[in-house]
């Protein structure tokens, strides 16, 4: 049972964006019209659309293409359906089964962006963002006004999006119940409560509006960072740090290898192939939807025979520094397992500057961290073969 939770707490933290395949670049089989976006179908399961369907640059259909001249948001391709058609009232409904339920609740930041095609005759308001459980599979007729539907982001009424030229956000928070597992895109408005302002008035009379939708993005509102898990692996190997790469997380990620203090890297997760010795990590986190976050990770690299391999050395090697209590505000105690002398020890920030510095000689003292604001911490301790041991420190008052 305890299992079962910890494997649910980590899975959540690895998740960003729980739209799966927002920005449209993954496909079924080969890069040709028409192809089939992963994780995205018609509203009954289906590829039935309005209009419309994946487009994308390697299939020649971006920018140019029967509906528009439209360079994607993110990434090399988008979708095209049609959310207003009189007199047919016919209209597509893009669904994706997200990565997991979202979790009750908690407060999650929708966004995804939208473009009205050059040859519709009219711009729209009804543009909305629905989430639903398995009752969404019950729905078998594909391409219909969906009006019993109540979308938790919705673009207010009479805010008419008429641009075709810049791609435009549909934005908006809710509280999710945990039954959460689709997510549904399209116009769920009646045909007598829609705004509608013309934009091509050479195709009147007749009347529909063709739409382009990009990055897709649902992620939670106070989302933590997330560096990964500290580790130890072997020379010449890699390990992946952070999350899985996502366009709505990878540009507000920034990695900081300690001490160094210049960026590695923007992206919300990367594989590193660090030399030996004890490395730390720092992802820097500030999204749209949340304040800026901070989290580490501390790679060991060992050189071990593989052939006979000790895990319980790995162990007792990161045991050779402990500080307790931590988190602390006061009096921190500090056991040097390793000390054969004297060795060097220093508290750092997050951002690698050296705050506290001291030569110690006993397995045992004690350092003053009461002035220290509120934050994360590194401890450093360097014998004077250049072994080093680095743990992390957490001050709250």
């Amino acid at each position: 049972m305890c299992c079962v939770v910890l494997c649910c707490v980590v899975k959540a933290q690895r998740i960003g964006n729980y739209v799966n395949n927002g920005s449209f670049e993954k496909i079924i089989g080969n890069c040709t019209f028409p192809a089939i976006a992963t994780y995205w179908s018609g509203v009954d399961s289906t590829q039935c659309l309005s209009g419309g369907g994946w487009y994308s640059v390697c299939n020649g259909y971006v920018p140019i293409n029967n509906y528009a001249y439209q360079y994607p948001h993110s990434g090399n391709a988008y979708m095209i359906t049609g959310l207003n058609s009189q007199p047919s009232n016919s209209r597509g409904h893009l669904k994706n089964r997200l990565k997991a339920n979202l979790r009750a609740g908690k407060t999650y930041c929708v966004r995804f962006h939208v473009n009205i095609t050059d040859n519709s005759t009219y711009g729209i308001d009804g543009f909305g963002a629905y989430f639903g459980d398995n009752n969404l599979d019950t729905i078998t007729i594909c391409g219909v006004p969906l009006t019993h539907l109540n979308p938790q982001v919705q673009n207010p009424q009479g805010n008419v999006i008429t641009d075709t030229v810049n791609w435009t956000a549909i934005t908006g928070t809710f509280t999710a119940n945990g039954t959460e597992k689709f997510l549904l895109l399209g116009n769920f408005l009646a045909n007598e409560d829609l705004s509608t302002l013309v934009v091509n008035p050479t195709n009147l009379p007749e009347i529909y509006t063709n739409v382009l939708i990009d990055a897709v993005s649902c992620i939670e509102l106070d989302l933590p960072a997330y560096a990964g898990r500290d580790t130890t692996i072997f020379l010449n190997d890699s390990v992946y740090i952070g999350r899985e790469n996502d366009f709505a997380i990878d540009t507000g990620c920034v990695w900081y290898k300690l001490p160094n203090t210049t960026a590695m890297d923007t992206i919300s997760g990367m594989w590193v192939k660090p030399p030996i010795g004890t490395h730390t990590y720092v992802v820097r986190q500030e999204l749209e939807c949340s304040s800026l976050k901070w989290d580490t990770v501390i790679v060991n690299v060992k050189v071990v025979d593989t052939t006979d391999i000790n895990v319980n050395e790995l162990r007792i090697e990161n045991e050779k520094l402990k500080i307790y209590p931590n988190p602390t505000s006061g009096m921190l105690n500090v056991e040097c397992l390793m000390l054969n002398g004297e060795a060097e020890l220093q508290i750092i920030t997050i951002l690698g500057e050296v705050i506290k510095h001291s030569i110690v000689t006993t397995k045992h003292s004690q350092i003053d961290v009461s002035g220290l604001e509120n934050g994360i911490y590194f401890v450093m301790l360097s014998d004077k073969e250049k072994r080093s041991v680095i743990k992390k420190l957490i001050i709250a008052k």
